[in-house]
């Protein structure tokens, strides 16, 4: 590889890494800041900024368990509805429903085959008792719930919620519920929505322009890094996603320069908005409308708390037309209301690009295809682990004859190695001469200098997108193999001095030292030093991040060293000179002879 190519890759893996670095620093500084606000408050009872009142101490929260109550600001609280609330509890294989007459919609979601915080629980979302899902308002910057429903079961998986207006309109909202075991897929979290207007009276009916509240969610733990929860929509078919550090005052990086103030909401309205969903790192609700668009979104974010840990949560509701409902007659939207698992394959099945909400970045074929390839092994063998194990094997199966074609080349760019070194000494005061003299003295031998980085290169695409993919497989959550509780969280075992030690990270950077060690030395000394950072570069991207992560590299590298022993006796490559083309005579081409 020539001295361009090198720096090209190790700027690229800086890149990485500061962005890597920078997600901690941030995360670091947002507890920082959210616990002087929160002492704060304490101290002289002020709201907290966005004016959600932070939870105090022994009040704490996270996405598995109710927080106490919070409040959005751009009001002053208003009265409690005058009916008492009453709830109604409806349980399917997979979820459990609680229903709410103020506001007519889902007060919250249990997950039954989904942990909590804890084995003990169960993950519950929209767990902050700030508005039920599907509720409807004139301003989402309301405190109150929007309006006392009446709420019936109409049949085991109906429940409607119907009010009537002053003006003398009835909505009513009718879900339905997943029925029955038989049923697969995105199914079993989906609940179809109904919203019908009934205008008996004898003049039309108008509302305003209005929004349906798509829930709150927030991190499942404390260190679970600020762009994990956000929310995600998709207008015209173009996928759109704030997380809660979008809110945060903008600065000009290094400078520290603000160039925006903090912003107190999320608010776009380009139309034809097809969907809206919120999530964090592992779960999801989202909203669809099934036979119309709407004309836009709504968020905001708010404090919570997970034990000591001051995070953020969101919140988000679509932005719907107005709407005219004429004298005798009735009108009715239809919804798709997903609250489960951030699964791929079910959000897929949705129909409408829902999948999207799992933000798989740049590398999104190779994250599909990896979660595809995991899962199906899984069906077979029943353990994550020995899936991703399984399909390191896969991988290096293919990359082993390129890998193969790589140490070929690398034992003849060694056995060259004196007669570029005699060059460089020859021509170290003229660089530039020195590489294009070095880099012709390849080609006269024919050896292509980058065949030796070919398989790295190829491997960073698949570990990123094992990155990607990994950061948010619900799969993988509380997966066990030998000592790792849980393949979606560092391994650690102890702490020294307060950090943590992480097994498979440090096994994996052992490896590579290994396996750099056991590969035949090719290229000039800088590009060998540049290598030798390598296994510090990818300790710092798997250290705090999912284990099967540095599980899967580990293998790799495992693998690799197992190639390079393989074929450590064979011999040595012939380092030929290519034969330099005839040149033409002096004479030029010969005569034809005549008769």
């Amino acid at each position: 590889m020539d001295r361009k190519g090198i720096i090209a890759i190790v700027l690229s893996l800086a890149v990485l890494v500061w962005w890597q670095l920078k997600s901690q620093r941030e995360f670091r500084d947002w507890q920082s800041q959210n616990r002087q606000t929160a002492q704060q408050q304490a101290a002289d009872g002020t709201p907290t900024p966005g004016g959600v009142a932070t939870p105090s101490p022994g009040q704490g929260t996270n996405a598995g368990s109710p927080a106490a109550s919070s409040s959005p600001a751009a009001a002053e609280p208003e009265a409690a509805p005058d009916l008492p609330e009453e709830k109604l509890v409806v349980a399917t294989p997979w979820v459990e429903y609680t229903f709410t007459n103020h506001g007519g919609g889902i007060a919250s979601v249990k997950l039954l085959r989904h942990e909590g915080t804890n084995a003990s629980e169960r993950m519950v979302l929209n767990p902050f008792d700030r508005h039920p899902i599907g509720a409807i308002f004139d301003n989402p910057n309301a405190t109150a719930r929007s309006g006392v429903y009446t709420l019936s079961r109409r049949s085991a998986n109906v429940v409607v919620a119907e009010q009537t207006t002053p003006a003398g309109v009835t909505i009513t909202k009718t879900y339905t519920l997943p029925d029955g075991e038989e049923t697969k897929g995105a199914k079993e979290y989906a609940v179809a929505l109904e919203v019908t207007y009934s205008n008996p009276t004898g003049a039309p009916f108008e509302k305003a322009d209005h929004y349906l509240y798509a829930g709150a969610i927030g991190p499942i733990r404390e260190k679970e890094l600020p762009y994990y929860t956000g929310l995600t929509w998709q207008h015209d078919h173009d996928v759109k996603s704030a997380d809660v550090n979008w809110f945060n005052a903008s600065r000009i990086p290094l400078v520290g320069i603000e160039r925006s103030p903090a912003k107190s909401e999320y608010l776009e309205a380009p139309g034809k908005v097809e969907w809206l969903g919120i999530r964090n790192q592992y779960f999801t609700t989202v909203v669809s409308g099934v036979d119309f668009q709407a004309r836009g979104v709504w968020g905001r974010r708010f404090p919570v708390k997970i034990g000591e840990t001051e995070l953020h949560g969101i919140e988000a509701a679509l932005a719907l037309p107005s709407l005219r409902v004429a004298a005798g007659e009735s009108l009715t939207q239809h919804y798709v209301v997903y609250a489960g698992p951030k699964e791929y394959r079910r959000l897929k099945q949705l129909g409408n690009g829902e999948e999207a909400m799992m933000n798989f970045g740049v590398f999104k074929l190779i994250s599909i295809f990896l979660l595809g390839a995991m899962n199906w092994l899984q069906g077979y063998l029943h353990s994550y682990a020995l899936s991703i194990i399984v399909l390191t094997f896969i991988v290096r199966g293919v990359l082993w004859p390129i890998q193969g074609k790589a140490n070929t080349s690398m034992k003849r760019m060694q056995l060259l190695q004196p007669k570029a070194a005699e060059l460089r000494e020859k021509l170290k005061d003229d660089p530039t001469r020195m590489n294009q003299e070095v880099m012709k003295l390849y080609k006269e031998y024919s050896i292509n200098p980058f065949a030796g980085c070919l398989p790295m290169l190829i491997q960073i695409p698949i570990f990123f997108g094992f990155y990607s993919m990994l950061g948010t497989a619900v799969e993988l959550r509380n997966s066990q193999f030998l000592w790792v509780s849980d393949l979606s969280q560092p391994d650690t075992v102890a702490h020294f001095l307060g950090f943590p030690i992480n097994v498979l990270p440090l096994l994996m950077a052992a490896t590579m030292v290994l396996q750099m060690k056991l590969t035949p030395k090719s290229g000039d000394p800088m590009q060998q030093r540049i290598f030798m950072f390598m296994p510090l570069i990818f300790v710092v991207f798997t250290y705090n991040f999912a284990s099967a992560l540095a599980l899967y590299y580990a293998m790799q590298n495992v693998l690799s060293i197992i190639q390079l022993y393989v074929t450590r006796n064979e011999p040595m490559p012939a380092l030929v000179k290519k034969e330099a083309p005839k040149k033409p005579s002096k004479g030029g081409a010969k005569k034809r002879k005549t008769f």
